[in-house]
Formats: structure tokens, C-alpha cells, sequence
């Protein structure tokens, strides 16, 4: 069981590196939108990423309490189960994730333009719309694959280590 915990930790350890990436983007984007209040378009890109953002924590911590909460001492299938579940939640995050990452890249590149001196809103507001559309399909699409490619999608999704973990558990059940 020591191999299984000593493997988990690089997933814990993926976990953290998200939990401060999510709160690096929750500060960066809370603050830009503040800023900005008196400019909806401005508050609305911020807004949204600092969604994001949160997203990105919620998820860090839900993983890390169910990572925290295996009990390494109980009977090998109840840790295997509780890895599956693991499993099934690393999945399902991550389509959602992916699906929000082809939403969130707009306001990211429009605050990019602004900072460079292009307002795309003030300038082409038709532009964000055409981006937001191709997005959401060209997401929509994406996540269908994921659905009809659901085996090959859920073993990237659950990462080597949470792999390895499991397999050695199969190894020591036999």
C-alpha cells in the first residue's frame, strides 16, 4: 500500500499545482474586473474567467479531500473502489474543464488585445460573437469525441499515476 500512497502523491501534487493556478487567475481576474466596473464588456471578460478560475479551485479541492480520504488500511477492493471513484471524477472534470477552456480562451485573448490598445468589443462586437459560436461548437464537438472515444479519453483523463495506483492494487489483490 505504500507504493499506491507514494504514487497518489503526484496526483495530490498535480492538485496543488492546479488549487494555486486557480487561485493565481481568481485574484488576477477579481481584480481586473474591479477595476473596470464601469466598462461591462471589461467586467464580463473578468467575470468569466474569474469563473473559471474558480472552477479551476472547486475542482482541486474536491479531488484532494477524496485524496485525503482513502484509507489505505482498508480492505484492497474498498481502496480500489474509492480509486475508481477518483477515477470517474477526474473524468468528468476534465470534460467540463476542457469544454470551459474552449469558452475561456476568448476573454483571455480580448484582454490581450486591450492591453495591446485593440478593443475588439468597441471595435467589432460581431467578432466575439463569431468566436464565442465556433467555440462553443468546435467544444461541443470535442466533448462528443470524448463521449465516442470514452475508453482512450477516461485513461488520459485519470493521469500515469492514478494508473499506476490502481494497477498496483490489481497486482496486490491477486
Amino acid at each position: 500500500m505504500n507504493t499506491v500512497r507514494s504514487r497518489l502523491r503526484w496526483v495530490s501534487i498535480s492538485q496543488i499545482v492546479q488549487l494555486v493556478l486557480g487561485l493565481l487567475i481568481v485574484l488576477w481576474a477579481g481584480s481586473y474586473w474591479c477595476a473596470h466596473l464601469g466598462q461591462t464588456h471589461l467586467v464580463v471578460y473578468g467575470a468569466i474567467i474569474h469563473l473559471y478560475g474558480i472552477g479551476l479551485l472547486s475542482v482541486s479541492v474536491v479531488q484532494l479531500v477524496r485524496l485525503a480520504g482513502i484509507d489505505y488500511n482498508a480492505p484492497v477492493l474498498i481502496v480500489q473502489h474509492e480509486l475508481q471513484s477518483l477515477r470517474k471524477l477526474r473524468t468528468m472534470c476534465e470534460r467540463t474543464l476542457l469544454f470551459l477552456g474552449f469558452i475561456v480562451w476568448i476573454p483571455f485573448a480580448f484582454i490581450a488585445l486591450r492591453a495591446i490598445g485593440l478593443d475588439v468589443w468597441l471595435s467589432s462586437p460581431a467578432t466575439l460573437w463569431w468566436n464565442l459560436g465556433v467555440s462553443v461548437i468546435i467544444g461541443a464537438l470535442v466533448i462528443w469525441l470524448s463521449y465516442r472515444f470514452n475508453h482512450k479519453f477516461e485513461h488520459d483523463s485519470a493521469g500515469a499515476a492514478l494508473r499506476a495506483a490502481q494497477a498496483e492494487l490489481d497486482d496486490f489483490k491477486e
